[in-house]
């Protein structure tokens, strides 16, 4: 089977995932392609070295003219912000789906794998081509809507959908249009990196539950004098705002000799941290899996890391970047696994982004406060939740064991 995986590059665990996918599918004999942009090629041949790799951009050239910096970053209830501040008009969505188009045929898949690829949809539904999706279950039409836990906070206040550039680009192309923003990542199969018991959203048919996505935990035995690990890996940058959470962290790990950190991220927190065991940068897939596997509380911001700690029966912090984000946070912490930073259950904050128009105000925690005392207090229960978190680690492990990923694949692509 010719199978082509296309994933968003705006963050490290879409392309973990995609990665992890290519290697069951080769081990079963199946040529993979994985779409990339050029900033990720390098990272797409070191983890998925046998997977041809095929580049296009998924997002507007950085060449564009400039656009305001802040906010830049919610979408508490919808894609539409990310997209218009990206730069998502028609003419780019109409050349993105052409090139992908081009590469359709040139590649011929049976099957294309999509995580989070805002055009890919559009380019395979043309092409006749089955859409397998890969995605947290608050992407799918499946249920709530994106940011439901905080839907209340709706009121009053107008919140655009971003279909309008895709829907004439499908128009063109002889295809029915979207009616909800989120069909752009929906395909005849949607594999869900998670369990029911920690999903926000209501499965349907089309919804498989698989466990998380990636290498399963190794057991790990402590000996000797033991100091709790706590591992954070809260996903700053992506046109996130800056937050007060990297110094906070930084004296609290100054602060608390009696506990290891090891916080992993980007360039913006080498500002607090400098290189070394507390501070290794980004690392590789396996090294972040075996820092989970040792950890005793892991600091997230509530996306594919919750998932990964809580498999390991590790009790997650998170300190989310949008409302959906929140609602994993809240199932965590309804089955004792996790806690949602205090703070975080503020009302969101409405503002103007000219990014999306004058008019238009967009939603998120812009100003939470986040204190080396605050975290410390957290941190304090969390480590008291292993046993909520290994009840949710026993649903993952369950999942996972009974999915047969890839002969789910075959089946979609009629095989």
């Amino acid at each position: 089977m010719r199978t082509l995986l296309a994933f968003w590059d705006g963050g490290e665990g879409h392309l973990a995932r995609i990665a992890y996918l290519a290697g069951l599918l080769s081990e079963r004999g199946h040529r993979c392609t994985i779409l990339s942009s050029a900033a990720k090629a390098a990272r797409v041949r070191e983890l998925a070295p046998s997977s041809e790799i095929r580049l296009l951009e998924n997002r507007p050239s950085p060449n564009a003219p400039a656009r305001p910096v802040t906010p830049v970053y919610s979408h508490a209830f919808r894609h539409t912000q990310r997209r218009a501040a990206l730069g998502f008009t028609v003419e780019f969505v109409a050349g993105n789906v052409a090139a992908a188009g081009r590469l359709i045929r040139d590649v011929r898949p049976e099957l294309i794998v999509n995580d989070y690829h805002d055009t890919v949809r559009i380019a395979a539904d043309a092409a006749g081509v089955p859409v397998v999706s890969l995605a947290m279950a608050h992407g799918l039409t499946s249920g709530d809507t994106l940011g439901a836990w905080k839907a209340h906070e709706q009121r009053g206040h107008r919140i655009p959908e971003r279909v309008d550039a895709f829907n004439e680009v499908r128009a063109r192309l002889g295809l029915v249009p979207y009616t909800d923003e989120r069909e752009t990542f929906e395909g005849a199969i949607n594999l869900i990196p998670t369990c029911p018991e920690l999903d926000p959203v209501r499965p349907r048919a089309a919804d498989v539950h698989v466990g998380p996505v990636m290498a399963a935990s190794r057991p790990v035995t402590r000996s000797g004098k033991w100091r709790p690990l706590v591992v954070s890996y809260l996903a700053e940058g992506n046109n996130r705002p800056e937050s007060a959470f990297p110094e906070a962290c930084a004296r609290l790990a100054a602060e608390t000799p009696e506990w290891d950190f090891v916080v992993l991220g980007g360039e913006r927190y080498r500002r607090w941290f400098s290189p070394g065991a507390t501070f290794p940068g980004m690392v590789s897939p396996s090294d972040y899996l075996a820092l989970l596997d040792r950890a005793d509380a892991v600091i997230t911001h509530g996306g594919t890391t919750l998932v990964h700690a809580l498999e390991r029966s590790v009790p997650v912090l998170c300190l989310p970047w949008t409302s959906s984000e929140a609602a994993w946070a809240v199932r965590a912490e309804e089955h004792d696994a996790g806690l949602l930073y205090p703070e975080y259950r503020r009302p969101l904050e409405w503002r103007s982004d000219p990014a999306v128009g004058a008019d238009v105000e967009v939603a998120g925690h812009w100003s939470i406060p986040v204190t080396a005392a605050g975290l410390r207090n957290a941190l304090h229960r969390v480590l008291d939740l292993r046993s909520g978190a290994a009840a949710i680690a026993e649903c993952l492990r369950e999942h996972r064991a009974n999915a047969e990923i890839v002969r789910l694949m075959e089946a979609a692509a009629g095989g």
